[in-house]
């Protein structure tokens, strides 16, 4: 059984400061924070450590205003999982929906570590490439302020970027959640590792599972968090990735996150980035 909902989704002004080809658009992170927060609300018994399955088919882009109508549909497809879709009803002569953001829920309790896992990188990093971060947000990730969670240099040690993620002291709707931003600039790394190869700018399109512990620290405004992208394939126009993000007792690991051109292949990489080419080659 399908239930759908009409909601509304606040649109702050700092939103704004995320945008794609010159036009603002709804970032993944918060389409996933408000659909957790509507999910939890209405299913207390769902215990949130895990998500999978998620898609983002469609950028939605921000209308002029300070609330956007959203409808929600949840979803149980058996006792344990629950998937949650955001939608926009496009209105003209034919009114359709559109989807932007699927994923899906586990009412699985996972039993908690005694102690956090310990960082992928057992010593600091040997910069075999450094790109600083106030660079990074010019010219190749170039969001406003409120986005720029990359922090100082980013490193990049043949397929993988590493470096470290500072979260605004900003408001989000899951408080069961991480800071949706510490998974955004983790993102943000592996779009800078992508593009110094892949010919295009890569967008987050999908993933295949995310899982954290110790959520309640991992949302600490002004803390430095580490994190680690690595580049595990690359075909067809798209490239994947394993994220990490760790520090002040937490842990957030993403598996399978896919990267494509949204573009249409009109945004391009500055020439200066693309100096992996000859290691990787175009994808």
């Amino acid at each position: 059984m399908t239930e759908r909902f009409e909601l509304s989704f606040p649109l702050p002004p700092w939103l704004r400061d995320h945008h794609f080809a010159g036009q603002a658009v709804l970032p993944m992170v918060m389409a996933i924070d408000f659909l957790a927060a509507l999910v939890l609300k209405k299913f207390p018994e769902i215990h949130a450590t895990r998500l999978e399955e998620a898609i983002f088919p469609k950028l939605l882009i921000l209308p002029e205003g300070d609330a956007l109508s959203v409808l929600v549909e949840l979803e149980w497809l058996d006792e344990k999982r629950l998937r949650a879709v955001l939608l926009t009803r496009k209105s003209g002569a034919i009114s359709r929906l559109l989807r932007h953001a699927e994923v899906l829920f586990t009412s699985k309790k996972k039993a908690p570590r005694e102690e956090p896992p310990p960082p992928l990188l057992k010593e600091a990093p040997k910069p075999g490439r450094v790109i600083n971060c106030e660079r990074i947000y010019a010219e190749l990730v170039p969001f406003g302020s409120n986005f720029r969670t990359l922090n100082n240099k980013l490193y990049f040690q043949g397929n993988t970027a590493s470096g470290t993620l500072i979260v605004p002291d900003l408001p989000f709707f899951c408080l069961a959640l991480p800071h949706p931003f510490l998974l955004d600039g983790a993102m943000h790394a592996a779009c800078v590792h992508g593009q110094s190869f892949c010919g295009f700018v890569p967008f987050p399109v999908a993933f295949a599972a995310m899982e954290w512990e110790n959520a309640k620290f991992l949302k600490k405004p002004g803390h430095v968090y580490e994190t680690e992208c690595i580049l595990t394939g690359k075909d067809n126009g798209e490239l994947r990735y394993d994220l990490r993000v760790w520090g002040n007792g937490g842990i957030i690991h993403v598996s399978g996150l896919m990267m494509r051109d949204v573009s249409g292949g009109a945004i391009k990489p500055p020439g200066w980035i693309c100096e992996n080419e000859a290691q990787y080659g175009k994808n």
